[in-house]
Formats: C-alpha cells, sequence, structure tokens
C-alpha cells in the first residue's frame, strides 16, 4: 500500500501565496532590478538607448539607486511636460516670425500639435497620479503621435525649425521611455 504525501495546511497555503505572487507580481516574472539595473534594462527597451541612460540619469528625480520603474516613468513623464511646453513656446515664436505662407501653415499644425500633445500629457499625469496605467500608455502614445505629426511637417524644411525638430524629437523620445518604464511596474509603483 502506498503512502499519500501529506502537506499540512499552512504549507498548502504558502504554495498558492507564492504561486500567486510569481503569476501576478511583474518583478517576479522580469527579474528584480535595482534601480541603476533597472534605467538599463528599461533604456534597452528604448529607441535612442544613449539618449535615455543621459537623460533619466542627470535627472534627480528618476530615483537613482533605488529607482522603480514608477519613478522613472515620472520622470519621463514630468521631462516630456517640459519639452511640450518649450516646443509649444518655440512655435508660437516661429509663427510670431513666420513669412512664408507655407512655413505658416506647417507652424499652425505644430500649434495645435502641440496643444494636442499638452493636452494630452497633462490627462496622462492625471491618469498616473490616479494609478490609471492603462489609460495613461495611451494618452502617451497618442501624444507622441500628434508630435510626430509636427515634426512631419518640419522636416526637411530649413535650418530655422532645427530646434523645434530638436525638441520634437526629444519629446517623442521621453513618450516612449515612459511607456516602457511601465512595462516593469511592480505593486510597488502603485503605492
Amino acid at each position: 500500500m502506498a503512502m499519500a504525501s501529506y502537506l499540512p495546511p499552512s504549507l498548502i497555503h504558502l504554495w498558492l501565496l507564492f504561486l500567486f505572487m510569481v503569476t501576478t507580481t511583474p518583478s517576479m516574472a522580469i527579474g528584480v532590478f535595482n534601480g541603476s539595473e533597472l534605467l538599463k534594462e528599461v533604456c534597452n527597451q528604448t529607441s535612442d538607448n544613449a539618449f535615455c541612460v543621459t537623460t533619466l540619469s542627470a535627472d534627480p528625480n528618476a530615483g537613482g539607486s533605488q529607482a522603480l520603474a514608477g519613478d522613472l516613468a515620472n520622470a519621463a513623464l514630468r521631462l516630456s511636460q517640459t519639452k511640450a511646453t518649450h516646443a509649444q513656446s518655440l512655435t508660437a515664436l516661429l509663427l510670431q516670425n513666420a513669412t512664408d505662407p507655407l512655413d505658416r501653415h506647417c507652424l499652425q499644425t505644430c500649434q495645435s500639435s502641440n496643444n494636442k500633445a499638452l493636452s494630452q500629457l497633462s490627462s496622462a499625469n492625471n491618469d498616473f497620479n490616479s494609478d490609471s496605467v492603462d489609460s495613461m500608455v495611451e494618452l502617451m502614445h497618442a501624444a507622441a503621435d500628434v508630435t510626430k505629426a509636427c515634426l512631419n511637417e518640419i522636416q526637411g524644411r530649413g535650418a530655422h525649425f532645427s530646434l523645434l525638430a530638436a525638441v520634437n524629437a526629444d519629446l517623442i523620445k521621453l513618450c516612449e521611455i515612459c511607456i516602457v518604464s511601465t512595462r516593469y511596474f511592480t505593486i510597488e509603483d502603485l503605492y
């Protein structure tokens, strides 16, 4: 007669809790990182690793060696709002000085894009602060897309658009960093 193995109820509960944590906690599924490792891991998943590392490493609000994914996402979101505001100011200045009708049309498209991006980034910030991460990610994608519309309008239009193009390109990269950071969220990032 074979003996059945017996596990006390407390061990069964611990085993079930462990299985639950492994399957529902993103950090357990993808590995646990310290802040520096997390920054490198996030940046490796972006289109411009050097920009990502340089930008987040220089930002004291990115959390340093104790950074969580939420710290990186928050820093990227905040910096994207700053870039969008800068793009809006540059667009207004360029529009004020534009004499060519085609330049004016391009800048009006950018002005509309900047306004939409700022609105979407503000909403994304509100969603981030209320733990609506999926909605925040959608808004970050939307902000990047409208910014790309402006960038497409001004590319190849002359050197006088180069600063605006650079600011918009950085804004798109910051949106991407924020989005990628959310893939590494753990339960700690939501509280």
